[in-house]
């Protein structure tokens, strides 16, 4: 009977310590994946909201990479940086300059936050814990809408990102963290 508890208790306490799905106050949603950089996620971003969770902090010096893949499987140069330093900043590959500026509203602050990654065909909106920080026409330039106007369907995350921890892919699912009907039904 001791050994058959022992047993139990062991298995318990493994499968508690391997899930995926992260604590916090938010609570784990199912779909939470663990990011693995450098591997390529199959995504429509054109219909999929893109949620990374992360307890890294401003000022903790990390940054949160995705980069957007073609449908040849290649890295454009359609890249957004988050960057968590003491003033968090962003960039949008080339359609921001190639310096980090400042999100025009300030993030939330919390110990978890969830970026949400919006694009559209002619729009890019990036956003945390619900508060929209910045929203990027993606046809205002030539270079922004070379980079940005191919199909895509992929993401991944290189290993200059720091600060993704998990990733979500909205798929109409209206129990999302932070997802509005504004993120659900992304139009043209």
């Amino acid at each position: 009977m001791m050994i058959l508890m022992f047993v139990l208790l062991t298995v318990v306490a493994v499968l508690g310590a391997t899930t995926s799905e992260p604590s916090g106050e938010f609570g784990p949603p199912s779909g939470w994946v663990t990011v693995h950089r450098g591997s390529k996620v199959h995504v429509n971003p054109d219909n999929h909201a893109i949620q990374i969770k992360s307890t890294a902090g401003r000022g903790s010096l990390k940054a949160i990479v995705v980069d957007f893949l073609n449908s040849g499987h290649t890295p454009t140069h359609a890249r957004v940086i988050i960057f968590l330093g003491y003033t968090e900043r962003y960039v949008i590959s080339q359609c921001t300059g190639s310096f980090l500026k400042p999100f025009p509203v300030v993030p939330p602050t919390a110990e978890e936050r969830i970026w949400t990654i919006t694009k559209s065909p002619n729009n890019l909106t990036i956003s945390c814990n619900g508060v929209i920080l910045v929203e990027k026409r993606l046809d205002d330039s030539m270079s922004c809408e070379v980079e940005w106007g191919v199909k895509m369907d992929h993401i991944s995350f290189p290993s200059s990102d720091t600060g993704s921890e998990f990733y979500y892919l909205n798929e109409g699912d209206s129990t999302a963290p932070y997802l509005t009907s504004e993120f659900m039904h992304i139009t043209t």
